[in-house]
């Protein structure tokens, strides 16, 4: 492990929402969220023999090895797995992300008030028949969950150029902060909220740089 640290930048709400986004990306126990985030500073890797569960305080465990280490260590610029994996690019993208289920629910639920096709409104072509060309609902939000910018999540799923431009013109419409282009989309009113919301979390971390 690394003599070198630094914190979480943020403190224990930074490291609660890393913790958050990585249950839902990893598949963690919801009881690894019941942690006191005092005892996360201080923590030392602990190696666990096969098949034996990380302590909640100490909940990721790194796949090459089996070494269990705390949130407030994951992407803080010092590998602590063998391999690295803590400070995986596309691991470090969704802790900043909102959660991978979080998100397919967002998108499940576009799809139950307006239509298996809709999509296409936003994604393209290949977005119909409820995203199944593009490997369904999950896939489609592990990439916005995973990729760094917008060009890599039209590389993860075979975007085609002309489509990855129309989307980008959306979330740049949305961070000018112009409202109309959603709505010509047929977003309805109720909707506008969760939908700006979403796009500008996006945005927000990264997605168009």
């Amino acid at each position: 492990m690394s003599v070198a640290r630094r914190s979480v930048v943020g403190g224990p709400r930074a490291a609660l929402a890393l913790g958050l986004a990585l249950v839902a990306l990893l598949g963690l126990p919801r009881a690894a969220l019941a942690i006191d985030l005092a005892r996360l500073y201080g923590h030392v890797p602990v190696k666990r023999t096969d098949g034996e569960s990380c302590h909640p305080y100490k909940p990721f465990k790194c796949p090459e090895d089996d070494t269990c280490i705390s949130i407030q260590y994951l992407c803080d610029g010092a590998p602590d797995c063998r391999e690295g994996y803590d400070e995986d690019p596309r691991l470090c993208t969704a802790a900043k992300r909102p959660p991978v289920e979080e998100t397919a629910s967002f998108l499940q639920a576009l799809l139950a008030s307006h239509g298996p096709n809709y999509l296409e409104k936003l994604f393209g072509s290949k977005a119909r028949d409820a995203l199944a060309p593009l490997g369904g609902v999950n896939k489609v939000a592990i990439a916005l969950s995973e990729s760094q910018t917008i060009d890599d999540f039209g590389a993860a799923l075979h975007l085609m150029r002309s489509d990855l431009e129309h989307l980008r013109s959306v979330f740049m419409a949305v961070e000018n902060g112009d409202i109309g282009l959603l709505k010509s989309l047929g977003i309805k009113d109720s909707e506008l909220g969760d939908v700006k919301f979403f796009l500008e979390k996006l945005v927000d971390t990264g997605f168009l740089d």
